[in-house]
């Protein structure tokens, strides 16, 4: 007796056919998986960037502003976006919104900008607009990051009496 008919040997089609389903539902579930991670590595990376971007221009700013003899927000307004000062030398510095970018002097810093404003308070911490009272100015910036979701920053710096 051969035994061909009591144990038979190899696979038979719908076994090898079920085998190869189960391989390609996995393999489908893992390259989904795999997409997913791949395209949290690209977002996230694109948000780094936008966040370097971001912290590099308000230290700009900040530097900026704290190196100035003198601050004019333009328009004369408790909260703008746009700012010229002063520092000695003379030197002049302009920095404001202008279409979706913040620029310095004309010059880039950023771009992508969805919002930014320049807020002045005296002293006290109350509103003001007249140049002479200013003692802290908050900076807001808004960024379209990976995906145009938006990122905000902020910074804030304050002025010293002895410049005025």
């Amino acid at each position: 007796m051969n035994g061909r008919g009591s144990h038979p040997k190899g696979f038979t089609l719908v076994e090898m056919i079920v085998s190869l389903l189960l391989i390609g539902i996995l393999v489908a579930i893992v390259g989904m998986g795999l997409t997913q991670i791949a395209g949290g590595y690209v977002f996230s990376r694109g948000n780094v960037d936008t966040i370097q971007k971001a912290q590099i221009a308000l230290t700009r700013i900040a530097k900026e502003l704290n190196a100035a003899s003198s601050v004019a927000p333009s328009p004369a307004q408790a909260v703008t976006s746009s700012v010229t000062c002063t520092r000695t030398g003379p030197v002049t510095i302009a920095i404001a919104l202008s279409g979706d970018t913040v620029q310095i002097n004309g010059a880039i810093l950023i771009d992508n900008v969805t919002a930014f404003t320049l807020s002045y308070f005296d002293a006290a911490g109350a509103a003001t607009a007249t140049a002479a009272n200013i003692r802290r100015i908050d900076i807001a910036l808004t960024v379209a990051g990976a995906d145009n979701v938006p990122s905000s920053f902020s910074s804030t710096v304050n002025i010293s009496e002895s410049y005025w």
